[in-house]
């Protein structure tokens, strides 16, 4: 009575603009589950972002001041060449450094001493960043316990050495320790490494994922 073959063709063209279940979708896309959607990262609001800058001018400078001095003549002490002085190293115009007071005494130890700061402070990021799980290193100790464990021993080389450093330069001053107990310069070393680890933990906090 009616002829429904142009019904079959409509049909059929409906079905194809509709989504499938067979996987053709995500095979073209070279994925085999559906993507789930990026989340939202929140903006630092301009409290977080004022106090963040004032602690690290707060904080920051004391200890830089204390790696440049005190780790410096560690190092000074520990590796006689970290005493040359900066405008006598190989590159042009630096031997201009020595018209200028203060950056005369310059020295090798300092540069280094500088070097070794940043990168105990970005251990330090890095370390509690893997302790709250934000981190790759951590799930290494089940897939691959060789790269786990040269991450974890440079950190710990790094971080042992800076203390260390920092001792040797406080042990150096002998006439200033002669009326103190022995456990006072270990002490400051103490202090000194825990003011480092917190001041990675506010970088830390600062910059951790933080998603809605």
């Amino acid at each position: 009575m009616f002829d429904r073959s142009y019904l079959h063709v409509d049909i059929d063209t409906f079905d194809d603009a509709l989504p499938r279940d067979d996987g053709g979708d995500d095979d073209a896309m070279g994925q085999g589950s559906p993507t789930l959607p990026l989340p939202i990262k929140l903006r630092k609001s301009l409290g977080e972002r004022f106090n963040f800058l004032s602690l690290n001018i707060v904080v920051g400078p004391p200890l830089f001041t204390l790696c440049l001095s005190v780790a410096a003549q560690g190092m000074r002490e520990m590796v006689p060449v970290m005493r040359t002085r900066l405008y006598r190293l190989p590159f042009p115009g630096i031997e201009n450094l020595r018209d200028y007071q203060g950056f005369s005494e310059l020295d090798l130890s300092h540069l280094a001493s500088a070097l070794l700061f940043l990168a105990v402070t970005f251990i330090w990021v890095r370390v509690l960043a893997e302790l709250k799980g934000y981190g790759e290193v951590m799930g290494y100790r089940k897939t691959s316990v060789l790269i786990f464990g040269l991450y974890a021993g440079i950190a710990i080389i790094i971080l042992g050495a800076d203390a260390f450093v920092f001792y040797v330069g406080l042990a150096s001053q002998g006439d200033g320790w002669n009326e103190t107990p022995f456990y006072v310069p270990v002490g400051c070393t103490l202090l000194y490494a825990a003011g480092l680890a917190a001041f990675g933990a506010v970088h830390q906090n600062y910059h951790q994922p933080n998603h809605a």
